[in-house]
């Protein structure tokens, strides 16, 4: 019997929108790349392969006719792709040495994927924005749009097409073209790609807009977004503000909305006739379905159960579909009927604890947060989650985490602080040049509330995050040394400042973009909120961390350097105030917890937040579960697999030489 399915990633929609491809996560850890007909029934599965190990940087692309293609990257840089058939074996195309984007073909090409690459120089075909050639002496560099074939008959499988000066942003299939966004010395430009035009004529821009429409002016940014009906839509800076556009091949439209006020509107689809959007809109915690008519301006509202949208959809003569999940609705595909007012979802899983939405105390205002299991007032185990970003949020969405620590009787907030994105500018923007400021401030709020309102005899919360969440939750232990009953840290970085030194240029740009460099405490920054701790270097604030810490950081994370858990295991275990645990699994990446719930590792966490809160009494006797205690550094793929005495398996404490891609 198949296990059921937690989560489902990396998913694709093929260019007919009559057929999808995603990767999903079964209960026992599993992983399969599964096939999807959207049919006029409703989503049928066609295909599930097996994958028999954790691939990092998964890219997957459906195919119109239902096959699909799987990108991987393996240890020392490699990307291998294969092609899938639901009736056939697998055909390795790869390897190939530079990494490819992989992206949905043209319609009609022949081809079975588009691919990009990027390299540095200057020996373009045609110019990222009119009049270009590049930055200074090639310093934007060159984008290499690809042909991705099957090989057969002795035709490479990977053929250069066209390049672009600059780096391509949003890539749209517009029919038989491309449309693309160059950007070259910071300004974006929209350019289109035909593969059947000359070789020198293969590259032109978007569209010039008619005279006399409304528009912004042309050498304003834009970027493309989608693309649907024969039009493409695009992201547009005027003297207002960002607005949305309409393309063809005539003439820019600017639009005069969709807006929800201090809700977040992300655009996901055109429909067959180019003249409706759909969008979903964010309101803190919560999803919403939209259609905007844009030539009406009017927004219906699509009635569906509470829960989380995804942003990949597809719109065909069927339908509309767009990924789901809400807390008793594992991830599925939603859909929306033509002429149908509500959106169609995959049943309620019995079994299952749902989530729901509380406003709780922070240092700047209330903060809203999800929260699973029981009532954290009655006493019992409780954790606090901290997502990753920092430009992210906590959904009613399915979180297979969650699940299994609230079946354990453990109480899971899920705050979605300062710095969270979905609650207007002002709250994402609070941690602009302060990461470890409001966000941090707010944390150390919502335990203080949390703790007084249960009670000196209840269990002191514990607090859990991954990525920047795990960075800010060892903050948190930082801060307050005696306030948490114990500390899960999976995928840390140990300060902005060696995160930036050992980061690929995504790293370095989010870090920029979020103002990561004037962090409270760093040289030349100015200190916010008063905490006292000074700069927020984990490795230099060790000695504060009184609580137990479990540490966990995949051996392949190629988004934060794994380097940078063994200097903080390290750092902890000579500190000697409070017992460390480090598990660096060999075969897991960055996402080494959050999506297998039935491993050893997430029961390792499931028993470590429900072991015996030491100041505050005997936990294990209420709870009737036994956490083991110890002091150990282990490194290894199980638990079991512990090396004792501070010995840390791998290349060193201070080699942080591996990539980073993204603080995420």
């Amino acid at each position: 019997m198949t296990p059921p399915t937690l989560s489902r990633g990396a998913l694709r929609f093929s260019p007919d929108g009559l057929r999808a491809v995603c990767v999903a996560v079964d209960a026992d850890g599993g992983r399969c790349l599964e096939t999807w007909h959207l049919t006029d029934g409703g989503p049928r599965r066609a295909l599930r392969n097996p994958l028999h190990r954790d691939l990092p940087l998964t890219q997957c692309v459906a195919l119109d006719d239902g096959r699909a293609l799987l990108s991987w990257h393996e240890p020392g840089g490699h990307q291998h792709l294969e092609l899938l058939a639901p009736d056939g074996p697998a055909r390795r195309l790869g390897p190939c040495p530079a990494p490819l984007r992989l992206l949905a073909a043209p319609t009609g090409s022949g081809w079975l994927a588009t691919a990009v690459s990027y390299e540095v120089g200057d020996d373009a075909d045609s110019p990222g924005g009119p009049g270009s050639s590049g930055g200074p002496d090639g310093a934007d560099g060159v984008s290499t749009v690809h042909r991705i074939g099957d090989g057969a008959d002795g035709v490479a499988w990977l053929t250069p097409v066209a390049r672009i000066a600059g780096r391509l942003g949003g890539i749209a299939v517009h029919g038989s073209r491309l449309a693309v966004t160059a950007v070259v010395a910071g300004v974006p430009t929209p350019l289109l790609i035909d593969p059947d035009a000359p070789a020198g004529l293969r590259v032109t821009p978007l569209t010039a807009p008619a005279d006399g429409t409304p528009t912004a002016d042309r050498a304003e940014a834009r970027h493309v977004v989608l693309a649907g009906g024969g039009r493409v839509l695009l992201a547009v800076r005027t003297a207002a503000g960002m607005r949305l556009a309409l393309a063809d091949d005539s003439a820019v439209r600017l639009l005069d909305g969709p807006s929800a006020g201090e809700a977040t509107v992300t655009p996901v689809a055109l429909d067959p006739a180019g003249t409706t959007l759909a969008v979903t809109v964010s309101r803190g915690a919560r999803s919403e379905l939209a259609l905007y008519g844009t030539d009406s301006g009017e927004l219906r509202r699509v009635a569906l159960p509470p829960g989380h949208l995804g942003s990949e959809a597809a719109w065909s003569a069927r339908g509309l579909w767009l990924p789901y999940s809400a807390p008793t609705r594992p991830a599925s595909l939603g859909w929306l009927p033509p002429g149908a007012t509500a959106l169609r979802t995959a049943p309620a899983r019995p079994g299952l604890h749902a989530g729901r939405l509380e406003r709780l105390p922070g240092a700047g205002g209330s903060v809203e947060a999800v929260v699973h299991g029981p009532d954290w007032r009655t006493g019992g185990p409780l954790v606090v989650a901290l997502h990753g970003g920092p430009d992210r949020h906590w959904t009613l969405g399915f979180e297979p985490l969650f699940q299994l620590l609230a079946a354990a009787g453990i109480t899971v907030v899920a705050a979605n602080q300062r710095g969270s994105t979905g609650y207007g500018r002002a709250h994402a923007d609070a941690i602009r040049g302060a990461w470890g400021g409001p966000d941090l401030a707010d944390v150390r709020a919502l335990r203080a509330h949390l703790d007084r309102e249960r009670g000196p005899h209840a269990p002191r919360p514990a607090v859990h995050g991954s990525s920047y969440g795990a960075f800010l939750a060892l903050l948190a232990a930082a801060a307050d040394p005696e306030g948490w009953s114990g500390c899960v840290a999976v995928a840390p970085f140990t300060s902005v400042p060696a995160l930036y030194a050992d980061g690929h240029p995504p790293t370095r740009n989010l870090i920029d973009r979020l103002g990561g460099h004037d962090a409270p405490g760093v040289p030349g920054a100015p200190e916010a909120g008063g905490d006292g701790l000074g700069p927020r270097d984990l490795e230099r604030l060790a000695p504060r961390v009184r609580t137990p810490v479990l540490l966990i950081h995949g051996r392949r994370d190629e988004t934060i350097p794994v380097a940078h858990s063994r200097a903080l295991a390290r750092a902890l275990t000579d500190a000697g105030h409070a017992p460390v645990t480090y598990r660096e699994p060999a075969d897991r990446g960055h996402q080494a917890v959050s999506a297998r719930p039935g491993t050893p590792l997430a029961r390792e966490i499931t028993d470590f937040l429900t072991r015996p809160d030491p100041a505050r009494g005997p936990l294990a006797a209420r709870t009737g579960r036994h956490g083991g205690g110890g002091t150990a550094v282990a490194s290894g793929d199980r638990p079991d697999e512990t090396a004792r005495g501070g010995d840390i398996h791998g290349d060193g404490v201070r080699d942080r030489g591996a990539p980073a891609a993204a603080a995420r």
